[in-house]
């Protein structure tokens, strides 16, 4: 931690295009960031929101509470510490438009440099450096074990390798046979390079680790509206086949207790525990959690990633598993969990086969923060 000094708009804007490196769904950077007078302000951009494939916001809570992570691990570099304020904008998302540019008038989120920050062994080099992994991830030990304790109310749980396998399938499947959700992933998909928004959101071939000849095949589909529809339609056909298949079979046999992971360690961040929030709290969000509690979750998340960063691992994010109906009820079923309990996120986590590439990000060209 470097000598504390007096915060500049200067020292405001570095960490805010150090947070840029956040991760969000389908890398949408949902986030519009300005600082004014000493503060950050962070509002939604309507454009950059999954309207069919989040409606409860929950991922854009979870990427709002990791960019506020990502900028407090930033500032305590500095030696300051970051209050969050949420305001009453945060629990009117759904008030949004659906589509245009964020309001600057109506910040979810309000930052201010305050005090000594926590300690922490988080740098600005792990937000800079740390990594979505989609391709081959080798067994590691337990992340678990070597994380600080979790706040109350929220808990890391593992699944088993064989659940896990037909959960990613069953979301898979569910995913591609709802058009709506299908067409807006395929809207964030930058497959070539000639893709005018290649290097600044979006998924990449690169990032998804396509084989040349793939990305070449399918980068037509994601920008030609004919073969785009077709597509959608041959991919929701074998969705649907295979969900009517997999939802209807039980989940594989778990391995014996206490049996080595035959690969990558598969967690579900699970928050709620009863009597930690009102009645009237839990019946007015939409995931049965105060949107500022999914922001604070979010915090968690991605704190549990950079840790994994810093031991050598990497993540893959399995939204489509919580985002299925049949799916998380299949993955509630596994863990035992109560109707108190909402699974807020699946990723998996291990050693890193090959190297994994750099996302692009709005702030890597270094644009201004609005």
């Amino acid at each position: 931690m470097s000598a504390r000094h007096d915060v500049t708009d200067d020292d405001l804007r570095r960490w805010v295009r150090a947070a840029g490196r956040a991760p969000s769904a389908h890398n949408t950077q949902p986030w519009a960031v300005r600082v004014v007078d000493g503060r950050i302000e962070v509002a939604v951009v309507p454009d950059r929101v999954l309207c069919a494939g989040d409606p409860s916001f929950r991922d854009l809570l979870l990427s709002l509470g990791a960019w506020v992570e990502s900028a407090a691990v930033v500032a305590a570099a500095d030696g300051h510490g970051l209050a969050v304020e949420p305001t009453p904008h945060l629990d009117r998302l759904e008030d949004m438009p659906v589509r245009g540019a964020a309001d600057p008038a109506a910040p979810v989120l309000v930052l201010r440099p305050a005090g000594t920050p926590e300690p922490t062994a988080l740098t600005p080099a792990d937000v800079r450096d740390r990594r979505v992994h989609r391709g081959t991830l080798l067994p590691a030990p337990d992340l678990r074990a070597s994380l600080p304790p979790l706040p109350a109310g929220l808990r890391l749980l593992q699944v088993d390798d064989p659940a896990m396998t037909r959960l990613v399938r069953l979301g898979s499947a569910w995913t591609a046979s709802r058009r709506a959700v299908a067409a807006e992933l395929v809207r964030w998909l930058r497959l070539s390079p000639e893709h005018p928004r290649y290097t600044r959101d979006g998924m990449t071939d690169r990032m998804l680790l396509l084989p040349p000849w793939l990305a070449r095949v399918a980068a037509p589909l994601t920008r030609r509206p004919a073969l785009h529809d077709r597509a959608l339609a041959v991919a929701g056909l074998v969705g649907r086949a295979v969900e009517a298949v997999d939802r209807t079979r039980p989940l594989p046999p778990p391995p014996a207790p206490g049996a080595p992971l035959a690969g990558p360690q598969h967690l579900v961040l699970v928050a709620g525990t009863p009597g930690v929030h009102s009645a009237t709290e839990t019946m007015d969000a939409r995931l049965g959690l105060p949107p500022a509690d999914v922001v604070d979750a979010g915090r968690v998340l991605q704190r549990t990633w950079l840790h994994a960063h810093r031991a050598g691992l990497a993540v893959a994010p399995h939204s489509e598993v919580v985002d299925s109906p049949h799916a998380v009820a299949g993955l509630r079923r596994r863990l035992g969990l109560r109707r108190s309990a909402v699974a807020l996120a699946v990723f998996s986590v291990g050693r890193p086969g090959t190297p994994a590439p750099r996302s692009p990000r709005l702030t890597d060209a270094a644009a201004p923060a609005r």
